[in-house]
């Protein structure tokens, strides 16, 4: 016998070695005989399961806006409450000037800081204005800033301060000299 050569035992043995390896189902000649029914019984699985996923996301969904719909109608309740409440007006400030420049300063606390209104008259024209917030320990905010011009400018500012805190409220041109005060 040539030393290259296997006999039929030997290829008996190695084909048994295969065979146990691969699955029943490779030894099929054909599809299993139930396989249309086998098929759609899959398919109609698969179909039942996306349908059950698909209502599921829209439940969750619907549940989803509705919360959000509720949280932002009770957070514009909320807010719509809250619009004026800790508003006091706490003082009218008023003060000229020796070169007749006024100044009146309507001063506002509210829950977030001072807002103030001031009204000023007689400032030279283009003269560059800050309106500076003085408290009584010696701090200073400012709450605006203009140009001027001739007549009377009213203008809005706001400062992170109380009003029981403010000593008084100038008008300081652009070295920081009081042009005007209100006290």
């Amino acid at each position: 016998m040539a030393p290259n050569v296997l006999d039929t035992n030997e290829l008996n043995e190695i084909d048994t070695m295969l065979m146990e390896e691969l699955p029943p189902e490779a030894a099929l000649n054909g599809p299993p005989q139930n396989a249309d029914h086998l098929l759609l019984r899959t398919l109609g699985t698969v179909r039942e399961e996306r349908h059950q996923a698909v209502r599921r996301r829209g439940r969750i969904t619907a549940v989803t806006s509705t919360f959000v719909v509720a949280g932002v109608l009770a957070g514009g309740v909320w807010l719509g409450q809250g619009l004026g409440v800790g508003e006091t007006a706490d003082a009218l400030l008023q003060g000229t000037s020796s070169t007749g420049a006024h100044l009146a300063v309507q001063v506002t606390d509210t829950e977030s800081g001072l807002r103030l209104v001031a009204t000023v008259d007689g400032m030279q024209d283009g003269e560059a204005c800050w309106l500076v917030v003085h408290t009584k320990d010696g701090r200073t905010f400012t709450a605006g800033s203009w140009r001027a011009h001739d007549g009377e400018v009213t203008l809005a500012g706001s400062a992170m301060v109380r009003a029981w805190d403010v000593a008084r409220v100038s008008v300081v041109d652009h070295d920081r000299r009081p042009l005007v005060t209100a006290s």
